[in-house]
C-alpha cells in the first residue's frame, strides 16, 4: 500500500496542550515542500526514482536468506553442529560461500543506491541483478567445489567494480555540479 502523500502533516503540539487536542493540519506558515511549483508530488517522484533499487535490494536480501538456510541444512546434514565452523570438507565451502557473499553485501547494497541515485538507476539495477546472478552462481559453484567458485567470482567483482564505477563518476558530478557550477556528464551528453 502506497502512503498518501496529499494528507495533511501533524502540528507538533503545543505545550501545556493535551494529546487529543492536537489537530493534524498542515501550518499553514509553512510551504509545502511535498509538491513543485508545477504539482507534481514530490513524494511520488522520489518513490518511483528508487523504486527498481528497492526491488534489487529485497532481491539480495532474499539471496542472502537463501545462502543462510543453506548453511542451515548443510549443518544438518554434515552434522556440524553450532557454534563449530569445521569439520566436514562440504560444510566448510557452503559455510564459506555465505559468509563471502555477506561479507560483499553491504559494499554491494551502498554502491548499488549511491550509483542508482547519483549515476542511472536502470544502468544500477542492470548491474546489480548480474551481480546477484553472479553471485548465485558463485555460492552453487563453490558449494560443489572450490575450483567451479573462481569464475562467478570474477563476473561478479567486475559488476560490483562497474557499480563502483558508475557511484564514483555520479557523485563527482553532482559535486562538480554544485560546487564548481559545472556538470561534466550533460557536457559529454551534449557532445554525442
Amino acid at each position: 500500500m502506497r502512503h498518501d502523500v496529499t494528507a495533511p502533516l501533524p502540528v507538533p503540539p503545543v505545550a501545556g496542550c493535551r494529546r487529543k487536542r492536537v489537530l493534524w493540519l498542515r501550518d499553514p506558515r509553512v510551504p509545502d515542500t511535498r509538491t513543485t511549483t508545477s504539482g507534481r508530488r514530490v513524494m511520488a517522484s522520489m518513490l518511483d526514482d528508487c523504486s527498481l533499487l528497492a526491488l534489487v535490494t529485497i532481491l539480495s536480501v532474499l539471496e542472502q536468506a537463501y545462502f543462510s538456510l543453506q548453511v542451515i541444512y548443510a549443518r544438518r546434514k554434515f552434522h556440524v553442529s553450532p557454534p563449530r565452523v569445521s569439520g566436514n570438507e562440504d560444510f566448510e565451502r557452503v559455510y564459506r560461500a555465505q559468509t563471502n557473499s555477506t561479507e560483499y553485501f553491504s559494499m554491494f547494497l551502498g554502491v548499488l543506491w549511491i550509483a542508482g541515485i547519483f549515476f542511472s538507476q536502470g544502468l544500477a539495477v542492470c548491474v546489480g541483478i548480474l551481480y546477484l546472478c553472479g553471485r548465485y552462481k558463485y555460492f552453487k559453484g563453490y558449494a560443489e567445489s572450490a575450483v567451479k567458485r573462481l569464475s562467478p567470482l570474477y563476473f561478479s567483482a567486475k559488476m560490483l567494480w562497474i557499480l563502483i564505477a558508475m557511484a564514483s563518476v555520479g557523485v563527482l558530478n553532482q559535486l562538480s555540479s554544485q560546487y564548481l557550477g559545472y556538470n561534466p556528464m550533460m557536457a559529454v551528453k551534449s557532445i554525442l
